[in-house]
């Protein structure tokens, strides 16, 4: 213990300007983690250095406390203030301004010197990682584990392990933690499931766990133990990670499948097209697959996977979801996927079947009524003539019936204009869209909102994208219009 506190006091410059300034720097500082540095002052006036940055690292505060003295009745304050920097390279501590009681104090320069962490040899504590593989390819998954033992006797109050950052490496961790005895150790364990993400030769920086030990030994203490802290670190590894063959992003093996629920449907009607490719190897990285269909409508969904570690392998399952509706008869290509086996160390295309979709066109039959004129004969009739005499009386009661016939025919004109015009005014919208299209584009875009609301007039408009020649063809989908009352 003596030794472990030796080297902590060694590691720390204790500069005193003077006996009311003392600025506390650590000489070496473990890369990847933060330097604490303090600054303690005493006086009354006391000025701080303004600083935000050093060397273009950001310095936070970490804490700060003040106290009261009262030396020979002379009332001074203590203030005490702790900072922190990450530093990611060897840099110069610069020379600080501090201003107490109206006077100026410099302190000098200091060259911080970033060490990388070593793994910790010690007879009560060993942490160590281990790897089952050191070669392998890009995407390709492997299984880290983190091992770490102390003996039984060891008074650990608190342990923490700080979240491991895998420099160019996915991870999750794996719900695989276990511990058991060994002799006079206990031994924890946690697995992590790694993917390499670039070729070369990629490293693995030692990890740590920060343990709180009571002292039982520490003479300073008369009501209770003392705590030390202990930062504990491992091994490091390295792995030579090499590129995939071109053009391929996927290592393991994996199946590919399609479905359909129906391969024959009617005009308008949707088809569900399933696709479930599921295998091991990296399949978080399956690309977003797309359809690109002529002659239909495509919609789709999002893909879902679903993935789980198990027999040694991280296995998954990649389902999407297409809806169809085809203008015609269609035929479904072949999905393709290309990953690496490295067990045959070749490339293999894996594709789905092509499944072709038969629309049913609905005929409409015309019934025409052929109207046949029943043959008569000419029967030759023998006209009599016979001439009567009009009498005064009757031709002023024909004279009175025509005036009255005809004042009926102006009436009844009258009412069919009125009528006609009434008809004119209640016509809906769509109507006089319908009857004002010019061409086949533009009814089209009138009735595409209305499909689906009646299958008669979706066959109408179905047929309307076939033919060239409309004019017939508006006549019946303006009468349908007016039996529908849209």
């Amino acid at each position: 213990m003596f030794l472990i506190k030796y080297f902590i006091l060694s590691t720390i410059f204790l500069l005193s300007l003077f006996a009311n300034v003392q600025l506390n720097i650590p000489k070496d500082v473990v890369r990847g983690e933060a330097l604490l540095f303090s600054i303690e002052i005493t006086g009354n006036d006391i000025v701080f250095p303004d600083f935000k940055t050093i060397d273009s690292y950001v310095v936070q505060e970490v804490s700060s406390s003040t106290s009261t003295n009262i030396i020979n009745s002379k009332i001074t304050k203590k203030i005490k203030k702790i900072y922190s920097l990450y530093p990611t390279k060897d840099f110069v501590f610069p020379d600080l301004k501090f201003v107490v009681d109206g006077k100026e104090y410099f302190s000098k320069q200091q060259k911080i010197v970033l060490k990388d962490p070593k793994k910790t040899i010690s007879s009560n504590f060993e942490l160590s990682l281990k790897a089952d593989v050191n070669e392998l390819y890009v995407n390709e998954n492997f299984i880290l584990t983190l091992i770490f033992k102390y003996k039984k006797n060891t008074n650990i109050v608190d342990l923490s392990f700080e979240k491991p950052n895998f420099d160019n490496f996915w991870y999750k961790q794996l719900d695989d933690s276990k511990q058991y005895e060994e002799g006079d150790f206990i031994i924890q364990e946690l697995k992590f499931l790694l993917f390499p993400l670039k070729s070369g030769i990629l490293k693995i920086n030692p990890l740590k766990i920060n343990a709180h030990i009571i002292e039982t030994n520490n003479s300073f203490s008369f009501f209770s133990n003392a705590t030390s802290s202990v930062k504990i670190y491992s091994n490091d590894l390295e792995f030579n990670v090499k590129d995939l063959p071109s053009n391929v992003n996927l290592i393991g093996k994996f199946n590919i499948k399609t479905e359909v629920n129906k391969l024959r449907i009617n005009q308008g009607e949707a088809v569900s097209f399933k696709l479930v490719i599921n295998g091991y190897g990296n399949v978080d990285d399956i690309k977003d697959i797309k359809l690109d269909l002529k002659n239909a409508t495509v919609y789709e969904n999002k893909p879902i996977i679903k993935t789980k570690y198990e027999d040694e392998k991280y296995k998954g399952t990649y389902t999407k979801v297409f809806s169809i509706i085809p203008n015609k008869s269609i035929t479904i290509p072949r999905i393709s996927l290309e990953y690496f086996d490295k067990e045959l160390n070749k490339v293999v295309l894996k594709q789905s079947n092509e499944i072709s979709i038969e629309v049913l066109e609905t005929k409409i039959e015309k019934q025409t009524k052929i109207l046949q004129k029943p043959s008569s004969k000419i029967e030759q009739k023998e006209v009599i003539k016979t001439i009567e005499k009009v009498s005064t009386k009757d031709r002023i009661i024909f004279f009175l019936l025509g005036l009255l016939v005809g004042i009926l025919i102006l009436g009844l004109y009258f009412y069919v204009i009125k009528y006609k015009n009434k008809n004119k005014s209640i016509e809906t919208s769509l109507l006089k869209k319908v009857k004002k299209s010019k061409n086949k584009d533009e009814l089209l875009k009138i009735l595409a909102v209305y499909i689906n609301i009646d299958s008669s007039l979706d066959k109408l408009i179905f047929k309307l994208e076939e033919k060239k020649d409309i004019k017939l063809l508006k006549k019946d989908i303006i009468i349908k219009i007016k039996e529908l009352k849209l």
